[in-house]
């Protein structure tokens, strides 16, 4: 295994190496294990759960919204972690819930957000979220400074997650040093979106493809949205997440084809931009995200990108020989290891 795949491991000496469980071997098991995930908490009956809504600044506006959870004890203070979903997640999804238990249960208060038009933003929002458009995330944090100010007086982290993953760094990179957050934490990040819709197309990777087609499929045609009869059309026939970019994604957007699009909002190319603490995890084995645009990278064992990498976990899934997920403690440890 390349040494960059030590780097995270070999400097945080509370990185613990990831070891498969034996009934999910391999990087589609790995992946599917998160279609198991069964997380307890009920984000709604939460104790103490705040859900709040953050208008844009369209005519008329969209309505993003989120949940505030906070943790049993609140008196800890740390700070409040943000979780990005992925591309077909939502703030209440499996894997977003898992998280957030984790992170409650080590007393950080978390919020767990809907991108534009996803989960409950759906009914109230007519544009489109897309993993390059950073400027939700930039209007998330204004708000929560402006409205809820005890929420973020303790400092803001970040977890993101596959295409939420993508937007997290790309907003990483922007603000260098202006950053709102004080870590962060990327899980299996598309980073080089191009390639990764590629793979999609791919063997078996097809199936995945169409998965991740109908549910984006699902929110993009969503009654209120702003579309026109042509690209409604486009989306109904797209066969592949790249048609689905080429055809509707890419022009909405004013490019010419998908290539383009992903070429301006892939974060590979903004990584070393990049000022604030960022732990990166990738599986060797992730189906879908390429292994050479981490292994190929010069990682500097000073930070402040330091790569997680393992050799088995699919995408997102990291679920380890006793059933946990390796990615969720130890995004916990190395908030603590920042502090």
């Amino acid at each position: 295994m390349p040494q960059s795949h030590n780097q995270a491991v070999n400097h945080f000496d509370w990185l613990d190496r990831f070891e498969p469980h034996p009934l999910w071997r391999g990087g589609w098991l790995q992946t599917a294990s998160i279609k198991t995930l069964r997380p307890k908490i009920d984000v709604s009956s939460h104790p103490g759960c705040v859900a709040f809504d953050v208008p844009d600044d369209q005519t008329p506006p969209d309505t993003l919204s989120g949940y505030y959870l906070p943790p049993e004890d609140d008196s800890q203070g740390k700070p409040t972690v943000i979780v990005f979903h992925g591309m077909g997640g939502h703030a209440k999804s499996g894997y977003m819930r898992s998280m957030a238990e984790c992170l409650l249960k080590d007393g950080f208060p978390v919020i767990l957000w809907n991108n534009r038009g996803a989960g409950g933003s759906a009914r109230t929002c007519q544009r489109f979220h897309h993993p390059g458009y950073t400027e939700d995330c930039k209007r998330l944090i204004h708000h929560l400074h402006e409205n809820h100010p005890s929420w973020t007086e303790h400092g803001l982290n970040a977890v993101a997650f596959s295409l939420g993953a993508n937007l997290l760094l790309k907003y990483l990179a922007e603000t260098c040093n202006d950053s709102a957050f004080s870590t962060a934490v990327s899980v299996s990040a598309p980073i080089d979106m191009k390639i990764t819709s590629q793979n999609l197309r791919r063997g078996w990777n097809r199936v995945f493809d169409r998965y991740l087609l109908k549910r984006q499929k699902q929110e993009l045609l969503r009654p209120n949205a702003e579309l026109n009869e042509e690209e409604r059309e486009a989306i109904k026939n797209a066969s592949s997440v790249w048609e689905l970019d080429d055809k509707f994604t890419s022009r909405r957007l004013g490019y010419d084809g998908a290539e383009a699009f992903y070429r301006d909002n892939s974060a590979i190319d903004v990584l070393d931009q990049i000022c604030t603490p960022t732990l990166l995890f990738h599986a060797a084995d992730d189906p879908v995200v390429d292994e050479d645009v981490f292994t190929k990278r010069d990682w500097n064992p000073e930070g402040p990108l330091f790569a997680a990498f393992a050799h088995s976990g699919g995408h997102t899934g990291f679920i380890d020989r006793e059933g946990r997920r390796w990615h969720e403690r130890n995004a916990v440890r190395f908030f603590h290891s920042q502090r």
